[in-house]
């Protein structure tokens, strides 16, 4: 399915987006011009001043030992101490008024801090309030603009309020409206996920099994590499074109040492309920939610060694959907960052916004407004100097005699476009988080291609297990793939 934009539509109120760059139809949360990032530069600049004005306080103190040594009577008889003892004098009395302003700056900047940050946050709090008690309605509006699909705001209100509006409207009492309230803020999504994953286990679906490893056959071949979000992404298309549960592994050497860059593709529907042996049919979601793709965190970093990766070698992980938050989790997961280096993380509609990707590792999450799939986690993804999420807001649509599928928001031709888009912004969280990318593939070029395929390995039914830790070996006995989908 490929959607057509049709014009420029407005962005959603999470996140305080800014204004779309002038470059593109889109808004950009995070990264150096982020609003957590320049609230934590005001109280950086204040702690800085504060401790110029300790450093000077030292030098005052030494001036103040060079003035009483200038008064021993011995050093009476030079004919240049009058005027020394009148130059430190002076020096003092300025570095005071200096270290005296520095301290009233400091704290001006300090106070400017707490004040932008405390209305930022009651005007967040406002609009939080208006939403929530208006979501059921913003809601189903939403809906009917955008092809009877939810918007990814609109599928974010669902999830965060709609408990507590659904008890009210029920006409519960306040005290269990409250209970609701708090229950639906204290469990996450994961939380919520782990616990209807884990219901379905008992009915032997959704079961999460280990994840064995293949080599494909083909010649790997070298592809030319641009490095940029875009060609990335392309690369998620080159995966799910190679067959149901393959991965592609791009290997690009430098003078250096070698980049590795990681696709994971989106959902490849079975169109069966129950588990199937391609690790991304529909219950990969469940892996992904419920149990931070620990199986297949495995298979990708033994995919990763069988191709040649060393320990310490940058890894960039990319993504699209499903494939999107299997890759936010790898970057998350200490046990896979203790045997590899997540340099950057690109994922496109993806629900990765509860997924703790550490400070330091960079980030661009592709959205769009549109789109209720990166919404299903019920909150915005964080607004941090490593992570940038950019929002598409051009308008787009089914085209006629087309199945929607799950929205025209969520179309992978329409996220790769959209990533195009940011090539050359001058948006400064866009040019940095480009800039990163672009260090951790050193530029990018010649990359040598690997294709792995994945199975998920067979359990007895009715027999729930908890998966061993390390990655079985591959089964003797090859497993039939399940029709290929579309990824999704």
């Amino acid at each position: 399915m490929t959607g057509h934009v049709l014009q420029p539509g407005a962005g959603g109120y999470t996140g305080w987006p800014k204004p779309p760059d002038p470059g593109g139809a889109f808004s950009v949360r995070g990264g150096v011009g982020g609003m957590k990032f320049q609230w934590q530069e005001l109280s950086d600049a204040a702690a800085k001043l504060g401790a110029v004005a300790d450093d000077a306080d030292a030098a005052y103190g030494d001036l103040v030992l060079v003035q009483l040594a200038l008064q021993d009577p011995r050093l009476a008889w030079l004919p240049s101490r009058v005027a020394a003892q009148a130059a430190v004098s002076e020096a003092a009395e300025v570095l005071g008024r200096s270290i005296t302003e520095i301290r009233d700056l400091a704290g001006e900047v300090a106070a400017a801090h707490a004040a932008y940050r405390l209305a930022e946050e009651a005007a967040a709090w406002g609009m939080d309030q208006v939403h929530g008690a208006t979501w059921w309605v913003s809601t189903p509006l939403g809906m009917a603009g955008n092809e009877g699909r939810p918007t990814r705001d609109g599928a974010e209100l669902a999830i965060v309020h709609g408990p507590a509006t659904l008890g009210a409207l029920m006409g519960l009492p306040p005290s269990l409206l409250a209970l609701a309230g708090r229950s639906s803020a204290a469990a996450s999504p994961r939380e919520a996920a782990a616990a209807l994953v884990g219901s379905a286990n008992s009915f032997g679906l959704l079961r999460a099994a280990p994840v064995s490893v293949a080599k494909t056959a083909r010649p790997a071949g070298e592809i030319r590499l641009e490095p940029t979000a875009a060609a990335l992404l392309e690369r998620a298309e080159a995966a799910a074109d190679a067959g149901p549960g393959t991965i592609e592994i791009l290997e690009v050497r430098t003078p250096e040492g070698a980049r590795w860059v990681v696709t994971l593709p989106g959902t490849q529907a079975s169109g069966a309920a129950e588990a199937t042996a391609n690790p991304f049919d529909e219950t990969g979601v469940a892996e992904a939610l419920a149990g931070n793709s620990r199986h297949t965190a495995e298979a990708v970093s033994r995919a990763l060694s069988d191709a040649g990766a060393a320990a310490g070698d940058p890894v960039v992980l990319v993504g699209y959907s499903q494939g999107g938050m299997h890759a936010a989790n790898l970057a998350a997961s200490e046990e896979f960052r203790a045997r590899h280096d997540v340099a950057y993380v690109v994922t496109a509609g993806s629900p990765v916004g509860g997924t703790a990707i550490p400070d330091g590792t960079g980030g661009l999450h592709l959205e769009h407004v549109q789109d209720w799939v990166p919404g299903a986690d019920g909150q915005p993804n964080p607004d941090t100097r490593d992570r940038v999420t950019v929002t598409l807001t051009g308008r787009v649509a089914t085209p006629e005699g087309e199945g929607a599928g799950l929205g025209p928001g969520h179309d992978f031709a329409n996220y790769v476009a959209g990533a195009r888009q940011l090539e050359g912004s001058r948006d400064p969280s866009v040019a940095a988080s480009s800039a990163v990318l672009g260090t951790a593939l050193a530029g990018g070029g010649a990359a040598r291609r690997h294709l792995f395929t994945l199975r998920r390995q067979s359990q007895p039914q009715n027999t729930p297990k908890a998966a061993p830790s390390g990655l079985p070996s591959p089964p003797s006995r090859p497993v039939r793939p399940p029709a290929r989908g579309v990824p999704r």
